[in-house]
């Protein structure tokens, strides 16, 4: 996700910090890229490069190493809970695994093929319907699609991105999802982490549980660690006194539950049994709330228009576009 376009870079040797410049905010992209014994550092210089710039610094998703590293006096909310499946000796038997196992039982009988693929492998053909399935889940929509922590086809065709495909037997794209490498030491994969979901209207109805359990199978014979479903964000409850940063998650998640249903799809990957493991939002005080507010709706919906924020009742953006 570093990688994707927006970000710039606090580059230090003690590590590299993603981040995005939005309504005078240093949006930080998760946690630093760097040897986890200099966390400290990385999270020092970034704080620095910011305010050198005149910006606020801010991270967002970030972890409890990070949460640990910052200075004394910030202040933290829990933004999201990233849902982890193990995978050594996954195995999808007992009472609690019916809804995975029926799906891809149900799969094998109308003759649904999974197929664990690249992009730039696939036919023009296959190409096309995905392309296809992308627009229609957007098309109609009134806001564009969310970027910062969410990709687009755009972002799949990086061959480090694998995609499960769900194929018809009449060759049609039901479904499909994109993986994104989770990286260990040494620049090993140890897991795989969900960005894009889409389903074809009208196909198998099952589908994404047929995807993400035939996904989990491959990745566990394939001898991945883990396989991270994501944190689904805008769908976390906030404590009382989140102020700014809860009335913008709220209209947020009232604007955009018909078009990506985060809470929907928080309750949907507890079928997958994950352990959650907390992503933070980590600030300097909430002086800076109201601008760090602006910097993710700006993050999260760069190509929306302020006719398109005001429709979606987000007036809190009005007179920044950057």
């Amino acid at each position: 996700m570093t990688t994707w376009e927006g970000n710039s870079y606090a580059r230090s040797d003690a590590g590299i910090v993603a981040y995005q410049r939005r309504a005078g905010v240093a949006l930080a992209l998760a946690d630093p890229i760097g040897p986890p014994a200099s966390r400290a550092v990385a999270v020092t210089e970034f704080i620095r490069t910011a305010e050198l710039a005149g910006l606020v610094p801010c991270f967002f998703s970030a972890d409890d190493a990070t949460r640990a590293a910052v200075p004394a006096g910030w202040r933290s909310l829990v933004v999201a809970d990233d849902t982890i499946v193990d995978l050594p000796d996954l195995e999808f038997t007992g009472k609690r695994w019916n809804s995975v196992r029926s799906s891809l039982n149900r799969a094998g009988r109308e003759e649904m093929t999974f197929r664990m693929t690249r992009l730039a492998d696939e036919s023009w053909g296959v190409r096309q319907q995905l392309r296809a399935i992308s627009e229609a889940w957007v098309g109609d929509k009134d806001l564009p699609e969310m970027r910062f922590t969410l990709g687009t086809l755009d972002e799949a065709e990086d061959r480090e991105v694998r995609l499960a495909l769900a194929i018809a037997p009449n060759g049609d794209v039901d479904g499909f999802l994109s993986w994104l490498p989770v990286y260990g030491e040494g620049g090993v994969v140890r897991g795989w982490t969900l960005d894009l979901m889409r389903r074809r209207d009208g196909g198998f109805a099952p589908v994404m549980e047929y995807l993400i359990g035939s996904s989990a199978k491959q990745f566990s014979e394939e001898g991945a660690e883990i396989m991270s479903l994501s944190g689904a964000p805008l769908a976390h409850d906030y404590p009382p006194d989140a102020g700014i940063i809860a009335v913008l998650s709220e209209r947020l998640a009232e604007a955009l539950e018909p078009v990506y249903g985060f809470g929907s799809l928080h309750r949907f990957k507890q079928k997958f049994h994950p352990r959650y493991e907390t992503m933070y939002l980590l600030f300097r005080d909430e002086s800076d709330l109201a601008a760090i507010g602006t910097a993710l709706t700006r993050a999260f919906l760069p190509d929306a228009t302020l006719r398109q924020f005001a429709g979606a009742g987000l007036e809190l953006v009005r007179g920044s576009k950057d």
